[in-house]
């Protein structure tokens, strides 16, 4: 616990978001093609600790605003698993299913995760989308609720932000260094 209560004040918040972190977690894990050793509670108990433990800085307005930060933090603790797991064992990156029913669904999650950096970069409203939509499996209803965006934006968004996405996976560098 920090000593001005910080960690104290987010203990509450994450304690009532855990089911549905878990529900997250069982969502990420579920991927074809990641060979991660990790189990769906672990993840999301690691991904608890990590937002306890984190700076100061941490401030999440809602429910939905710490779901965001723990699917996030889930997706960091499964690339430094990843990491760890193809330093060992000298093995192919691990893919996950970005798209489904789409051609070239499976993704690198550090590609993954980069790009979804430079997506935020760019728009942080497009990547809190991806975010509820992908990463926490929300529909376009609930996301609307969730961000008092109108669900027409949320549609638009979530299609713009996809083509961004896609774009930058397909692009690779050229993209990337300009």
């Amino acid at each position: 616990m920090d000593v001005d209560g910080t960690a104290i004040a987010r203990e509450p918040l994450l304690a009532q978001c855990y089911g549905d972190m878990r529900r997250v977690a069982r969502r990420i894990l579920a991927g074809d093609g990641l060979a991660i050793s990790i189990q769906p509670t672990d993840l999301a108990h690691e991904a608890a600790v990590r937002l306890i433990m984190s700076d100061a800085d941490l401030v999440a307005a809602d429910r939905g605003h710490m779901l965001a930060l723990a699917a996030r933090t889930m997706r960091r603790i499964l690339i430094d698993e990843a990491r760890k797991a193809g330093a060992a064992k000298r093995h192919a990156p691990t893919l996950m299913t970005i798209w489904p029913g789409a051609p070239n669904t499976m993704i690198d999650l550090a590609d993954l995760d980069e790009a979804l950096g430079a997506l935020q970069n760019f728009s942080d409203d497009h990547a809190a989308i991806v975010e509820m939509r992908f990463t926490l499996g929300l529909t376009v209803e609930e996301t609307a609720r969730q961000t008092g965006i109108p669900e027409r934006t949320v549609k638009r968004r979530w299609q713009v932000a996809r083509a961004w996405l896609q774009d930058y996976l397909q692009s690779g560098d050229d993209v990337r260094a300009g």
